[in-house]
Protein backbone atom coordinates (compact mmCIF):
# COMPACT_ATOMS: atom_id res chain seq x y z
CA UNK A 1 0.00 0.00 0.00
CA UNK A 2 2.73 2.55 0.77
CA UNK A 3 4.34 1.83 -2.28
CA UNK A 4 1.23 2.86 -4.27
CA UNK A 5 0.95 5.82 -2.05
CA UNK A 6 4.35 6.87 -2.56
CA UNK A 7 4.35 6.59 -6.02
CA UNK A 8 1.68 9.35 -5.75
CA UNK A 9 2.84 11.57 -3.26
CA UNK A 10 0.31 10.53 -0.50
CA UNK A 11 1.11 10.41 3.03
CA UNK A 12 3.09 6.74 4.24
CA UNK A 13 1.29 4.30 6.67
CA UNK A 14 3.41 3.64 9.91
CA UNK A 15 3.29 0.29 10.40
CA UNK A 16 0.72 0.59 13.55
CA UNK A 17 -1.72 2.29 11.20
CA UNK A 18 -1.39 -0.36 8.60
CA UNK A 19 -2.53 -2.85 11.48
CA UNK A 20 -5.55 -0.99 12.36
CA UNK A 21 -6.83 -0.81 8.72
CA UNK A 22 -6.38 -5.08 7.44
CA UNK A 23 -9.21 -6.46 7.25
CA UNK A 24 -10.72 -3.72 5.64
CA UNK A 25 -11.79 -3.78 1.55
CA UNK A 26 -9.08 -1.39 -0.24
CA UNK A 27 -11.12 1.14 -0.76
CA UNK A 28 -11.20 1.71 2.51
CA UNK A 29 -7.92 1.64 3.37
CA UNK A 30 -6.99 3.93 0.88
CA UNK A 31 -9.77 6.27 2.30
CA UNK A 32 -8.73 6.41 5.44
CA UNK A 33 -4.70 6.90 4.61
CA UNK A 34 -5.62 9.11 2.39
CA UNK A 35 -8.66 11.46 3.06
CA UNK A 36 -9.10 13.67 0.38
CA UNK A 37 -8.64 11.08 -2.42
CA UNK A 38 -11.19 11.36 -5.46
CA UNK A 39 -13.25 8.45 -6.53
CA UNK A 40 -11.48 8.06 -9.50
CA UNK A 41 -8.39 7.93 -7.82
CA UNK A 42 -9.61 5.28 -5.45
CA UNK A 43 -9.78 2.87 -8.45
CA UNK A 44 -7.08 3.51 -9.87
CA UNK A 45 -4.80 2.58 -6.99
CA UNK A 46 -6.26 -0.57 -6.49
CA UNK A 47 -5.55 -1.66 -9.91
CA UNK A 48 -2.04 -0.27 -8.75
CA UNK A 49 -2.40 -2.18 -5.36
CA UNK A 50 -3.36 -5.77 -6.78
CA UNK A 51 -0.67 -5.82 -9.41
CA UNK A 52 1.86 -5.06 -7.03
CA UNK A 53 0.26 -7.42 -4.65
CA UNK A 54 0.53 -10.42 -7.28
CA UNK A 55 3.89 -9.88 -8.35
CA UNK A 56 5.97 -8.89 -5.01
CA UNK A 57 3.20 -9.89 -1.94
CA UNK A 58 2.07 -13.33 -2.98
CA UNK A 59 5.14 -15.08 -4.20
CA UNK A 60 6.46 -13.62 -0.70
CA UNK A 61 4.00 -15.18 1.73
CA UNK A 62 4.65 -17.45 3.98
CA UNK A 63 3.20 -19.06 6.52
CA UNK A 64 3.86 -18.31 10.58
CA UNK A 65 6.22 -21.57 11.98
CA UNK A 66 3.64 -23.83 13.64
CA UNK A 67 0.70 -22.60 11.33
CA UNK A 68 0.70 -25.94 8.95
CA UNK A 69 0.38 -28.47 12.00
CA UNK A 70 -1.98 -26.66 13.80
CA UNK A 71 -4.08 -26.79 10.71
CA UNK A 72 -3.50 -30.26 10.52
CA UNK A 73 -4.59 -31.03 13.82
CA UNK A 74 -7.90 -29.47 13.31
CA UNK A 75 -8.23 -31.82 10.11
CA UNK A 76 -7.17 -34.45 11.61
CA UNK A 77 -9.74 -33.72 14.65
CA UNK A 78 -12.39 -33.65 12.12
CA UNK A 79 -13.04 -29.91 12.42
CA UNK A 80 -13.99 -28.07 9.41
CA UNK A 81 -12.00 -25.07 8.10
CA UNK A 82 -12.62 -21.87 6.43
CA UNK A 83 -10.64 -18.89 5.37
CA UNK A 84 -12.29 -15.53 5.02
CA UNK A 85 -10.50 -12.69 4.05
CA UNK A 86 -10.71 -9.11 2.49
CA UNK A 87 -8.79 -10.74 -0.76
CA UNK A 88 -10.29 -11.88 -3.71
CA UNK A 89 -11.47 -15.43 -3.45
CA UNK A 90 -9.01 -16.22 -6.67
CA UNK A 91 -6.26 -14.66 -4.65
CA UNK A 92 -6.89 -16.31 -1.55
CA UNK A 93 -7.27 -19.54 -3.46
CA UNK A 94 -3.89 -19.16 -5.39
CA UNK A 95 -1.90 -18.45 -2.15
CA UNK A 96 -3.76 -21.36 -0.21
CA UNK A 97 -2.24 -24.03 -2.68
CA UNK A 98 0.91 -22.17 -3.03
CA UNK A 99 1.51 -22.85 0.63
CA UNK A 100 0.14 -26.04 -0.07
CA UNK A 101 -2.89 -25.99 2.52
CA UNK A 102 -5.30 -26.01 0.13
CA UNK A 103 -6.65 -29.46 1.00
CA UNK A 104 -6.58 -28.34 4.63
CA UNK A 105 -9.29 -26.00 3.68
CA UNK A 106 -12.90 -26.79 3.25
CA UNK A 107 -13.99 -23.41 2.21
CA UNK A 108 -12.50 -20.26 1.22
CA UNK A 109 -13.59 -16.90 0.46
CA UNK A 110 -12.61 -13.64 -0.62
CA UNK A 111 -14.35 -10.04 0.21
CA UNK A 112 -15.77 -10.51 -3.36
CA UNK A 113 -17.66 -13.45 -2.25
CA UNK A 114 -20.48 -11.23 -0.60
CA UNK A 115 -22.29 -8.02 -0.53
CA UNK A 116 -20.30 -6.48 2.83
CA UNK A 117 -16.86 -6.78 3.61
CA UNK A 118 -15.62 -7.29 6.84
CA UNK A 119 -16.32 -5.91 9.61
CA UNK A 120 -19.65 -7.00 8.66
CA UNK A 121 -21.01 -10.71 9.53
CA UNK A 122 -21.55 -11.86 6.13
CA UNK A 123 -18.27 -13.49 5.30
CA UNK A 124 -18.46 -15.51 8.40
CA UNK A 125 -22.38 -15.89 7.77
CA UNK A 126 -21.59 -17.24 4.36
CA UNK A 127 -18.48 -19.71 5.75
CA UNK A 128 -21.38 -20.73 8.23
CA UNK A 129 -23.88 -21.96 5.61
CA UNK A 130 -21.36 -23.46 2.90
CA UNK A 131 -20.22 -25.81 6.01
CA UNK A 132 -23.37 -26.66 7.24
CA UNK A 133 -22.33 -25.18 10.69
CA UNK A 134 -24.68 -22.73 13.09
CA UNK A 135 -22.63 -19.98 14.75
CA UNK A 136 -22.96 -21.63 18.05
CA UNK A 137 -20.72 -24.13 16.89
CA UNK A 138 -18.41 -21.53 15.23
CA UNK A 139 -15.32 -19.63 16.06
CA UNK A 140 -13.57 -17.04 14.19
CA UNK A 141 -9.82 -16.71 14.52
CA UNK A 142 -8.17 -13.54 13.74
CA UNK A 143 -5.66 -10.41 14.58
CA UNK A 144 -7.37 -7.51 13.26
CA UNK A 145 -9.98 -5.93 14.52
CA UNK A 146 -11.98 -6.28 11.23
CA UNK A 147 -11.75 -10.14 11.95
CA UNK A 148 -13.22 -10.14 15.30
CA UNK A 149 -15.62 -7.74 14.63
CA UNK A 150 -17.10 -9.65 11.80
CA UNK A 151 -17.05 -13.07 13.94
CA UNK A 152 -18.94 -11.33 16.99
CA UNK A 153 -21.29 -9.68 14.74
CA UNK A 154 -22.06 -13.20 13.13
CA UNK A 155 -22.68 -14.47 16.90
CA UNK A 156 -19.71 -17.20 16.69
CA UNK A 157 -17.02 -17.23 19.61
CA UNK A 158 -13.72 -15.49 18.70
CA UNK A 159 -10.23 -15.95 19.21
CA UNK A 160 -7.70 -13.50 18.77
CA UNK A 161 -3.82 -14.58 17.71
CA UNK A 162 -1.71 -11.88 19.74
CA UNK A 163 1.31 -12.70 17.13
CA UNK A 164 -0.17 -10.46 13.62
CA UNK A 165 -1.01 -6.88 13.52
CA UNK A 166 -2.48 -6.19 16.62
CA UNK A 167 -0.06 -7.51 19.56
CA UNK A 168 -2.95 -6.62 22.88
CA UNK A 169 -6.33 -7.94 23.11
CA UNK A 170 -8.90 -6.28 21.21
CA UNK A 171 -12.32 -5.63 22.27
CA UNK A 172 -14.13 -8.19 20.40
CA UNK A 173 -11.85 -10.59 21.05
CA UNK A 174 -13.74 -13.23 23.65
CA UNK A 175 -10.24 -15.21 24.32
CA UNK A 176 -6.53 -14.35 23.24
CA UNK A 177 -3.44 -16.75 22.50
CA UNK A 178 0.29 -16.29 22.42
CA UNK A 179 1.20 -19.34 21.21
CA UNK A 180 0.26 -21.77 18.57
CA UNK A 181 -0.15 -24.59 20.89
CA UNK A 182 -2.48 -22.33 23.00
CA UNK A 183 -4.55 -21.59 19.90
CA UNK A 184 -4.60 -25.37 19.34
CA UNK A 185 -5.77 -25.95 23.38
CA UNK A 186 -8.41 -23.47 23.17
CA UNK A 187 -10.53 -24.48 20.03
CA UNK A 188 -10.33 -28.24 20.68
CA UNK A 189 -11.68 -27.24 24.36
CA UNK A 190 -14.33 -25.72 22.58
CA UNK A 191 -15.01 -28.44 20.25
CA UNK A 192 -15.04 -31.24 22.93
CA UNK A 193 -18.03 -32.82 23.97
CA UNK A 194 -19.95 -30.98 26.80
CA UNK A 195 -21.04 -33.28 29.83
CA UNK A 196 -24.75 -33.90 30.29
CA UNK A 197 -27.10 -33.22 33.09
CA UNK A 198 -26.56 -36.71 34.14
CA UNK A 199 -22.70 -37.06 34.03
CA UNK A 200 -21.88 -40.84 34.43
CA UNK A 201 -24.79 -41.68 36.80
CA UNK A 202 -26.93 -43.07 34.20
CA UNK A 203 -30.58 -42.78 33.13
CA UNK A 204 -32.78 -41.77 36.60
CA UNK A 205 -35.59 -44.69 37.73
CA UNK A 206 -38.82 -43.83 38.97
Amino acid sequence: MNSVIAAHDGPLLPYERVGELIGLPLDAMFRLAWPDIGADDVERYRVEYRTRYDTVAVPATRLYRGARTTLRDFHRAGLLQATVTGKRAADCERILRGLGIKKDIDVYLGGDSVPRPKPAPDLAQHAMSRLGVSSAESVVIGDSAADLAMGKAAGAHTIQVLWGYSGSPLPDADHSVRTWRELRDAVLALGAPKPGILGRRGPLRS
